[in-house]
């Protein structure tokens, strides 16, 4: 069974009733919203046509919210809903990451993630979802894609109905009957034109949609439309940083190793400590239900790298005081012992760098985040963010001229490789089928909302003069790493921002 909508747009009106009827059934909280009704328009005064589209969860066959979800909160049912278990949801946000079609939300009263369940408590008595038996053009049509008999069904079977973002991969299982092409494609509109009936709310989306109008126009104004706000902030950017930072400090000091095991190697472990328990904290504070946590551990879904991740990260830090304790007190003789311990680490420490990219492939709501080598563009941004935190070190580490010569030009070939990893995001390797949804995105950083701190910060700040520095003024090299610091940090929080910015319903 496979229970979905068809939505008639010969027969909706755009009366709302759906979203009434869809709040007072299930108690949704103002301003969030498990179904809406988005307007847009076409043409120019006096030939001005307006189209409705009725927006919701697409109860996708393959569901990326429910393999990101880390502790399989999120479930597909025998009859195909996807439904939110509430004991087990920790509020990490990253179910709303994955959906491209913007249909989870946050109860901020609880901090779970809630959606369209299909009105299961009352699909168990037989009877049809309360936005399909109120609709008053009868322009709802629930049913089960899976029975051929089904009036569904055979819509879908007659050839004309449409989805939404197919080309994601989702499976969708809500369908559309002459529906506007821009109702349910948001590249075909903008918003910045303003609303019919409300305040357009201030924020990266709307800047997105001011500057797209700069570009281009667009086929169509959206005029109504619900807000969706920004998901991720400053923690998870700084999280991406500190976890770096963790990782890197260990596979920087590797380049020190020909002179042995001894403090400057126990200096970069206690550092790699040191931010690798900032990165826990970051990730839990950024949880609506942080008391949780426990719970990715405790019930994990093997499928989400966010689970993985957190098993990574536990390894890294075990591994890496192993490894502490080894070059601090000479501890575990045994070379060949030694040798395992170290190679353990470093893979944990590669691993620590890259898995992220999974993550965010994950994220199929968020295609500025799906670019093929993001693992290589962390790891290198990896070991950048530790050969700037070994220079800035080196006083307490004591290292001789020939080692701090080798750190200072590792730095300065991470920093060549990160900036040939930044051109090349905006030039090639778009996530197929979603090129053009892409490039839409990359243009934030590079001319859009974020371009003057990505080319000031991100690029001139953060590597043309640290390299500068290094290879012409060795003497300043600790101001090279701090910049080196800052830049890695604003690229990778205006990755996390940017990201999010494109409206994606």
């Amino acid at each position: 069974m496979q229970l979905g909508f068809v939505i008639d747009h010969s027969r909706c009106i755009g009366c709302h009733a759906c979203t009434v009827a869809c709040k007072a059934e299930n108690d949704v909280p103002v301003g969030s919203f498990r179904t809406w009704v988005k307007y847009t328009e076409q043409g120019s005064f006096p030939e001005v046509k307006r189209s409705f589209a009725v927006l919701r969860c697409n109860q996708c066959s393959a569901a990326p919210c429910v393999s990101i979800c880390p502790t399989a909160a999120l479930g597909k049912g025998a009859n195909g809903i996807v439904e939110v278990d509430p004991a087990a949801c920790i509020g990490c946000k990253s179910c709303m990451q994955a959906c491209p079609y913007d249909a989870l939300y946050i109860n901020e009263s609880s901090g779970l993630a809630e959606k369209c369940h299909f009105c299961a408590h009352r699909v168990e008595v037989g009877l049809a979802p309360a936005c399909a038996v109120v609709c008053p053009t009868e322009a709802i049509i629930p049913g089960d894609f899976h029975d051929p008999d089904s009036r569904v069904s055979q819509m879908k079977a007659s050839g004309d109905l449409q989805a939404r973002k197919s080309e994601a991969g989702t499976g969708p299982n809500v369908f559309y009957r002459e529906v506007a092409p821009a109702g349910i494609d948001p590249s075909l509109t903008n918003s910045a034109g303003g609303f019919l009936w409300a305040n357009q709310v201030p924020g990266p989306q709307l800047d997105a949609d001011i500057f797209a109008s700069y570009e281009k126009k667009a086929e169509a104004s959206t005029t109504y439309d619900v807000p969706h706000a920004s998901l991720w902030g400053w923690k998870v950017g700084a999280y991406l940083f500190t976890k770096s930072v963790a990782a890197g400090a260990f596979l920087a000091s590797l380049s020190l190793l020909g002179q042995g095991v001894g403090r400057a190697s126990a200096i970069a472990a206690a550092a790699g400590l040191l931010f690798l328990a900032l990165t826990a904290w970051l990730l839990i504070a950024d949880l609506k239900r942080p008391e949780r946590f426990l719970l990715i551990l405790k019930r994990p879904n093997w499928n989400s790298w966010l689970a993985k991740g957190g098993v990574i990260l536990g390894a890294y830090g075990a591994l890496l005081s192993l490894w502490l304790a080894i070059a601090a007190w000479d501890w575990l003789p045994s070379t060949a012992l030694r040798t395992i311990v170290l190679v353990l680490t470093c893979a944990a420490a590669v691993l620590t760098a890259i898995y992220t990219a999974w993550l965010f492939g994950q994220a199929k709501g968020r295609v500025l985040w799906l670019w093929k080598p993001f693992v290589g563009h962390l790891l290198v941004q990896a070991v950048v963010a530790g050969a700037a935190l070994l220079l800035l070190l080196a006083p307490w580490m004591r290292l001789t001229a020939a080692e701090a010569f080798t750190v200072r030009w590792l730095l300065v070939a991470a920093l060549i490789v990160h900036w040939a990893f930044t051109r090349l995001k905006e030039l090639v390797f778009f996530p197929k089928r979603r090129e053009a949804e892409y490039r839409r995105a990359v243009r934030l950083i590079s001319h859009g909302p974020y371009a003057r701190r990505h080319l000031l910060v991100g690029l001139l700040a953060g590597i043309v003069v640290p390299v500068a520095l290094l290879i012409v003024w060795p003497a300043g090299s600790m101001l090279a790493a701090v910049l080196a610091l800052v830049g890695l940090w604003s690229e990778e929080d205006v990755l996390v921002r940017a990201g999010q910015a494109l409206p994606i319903s």
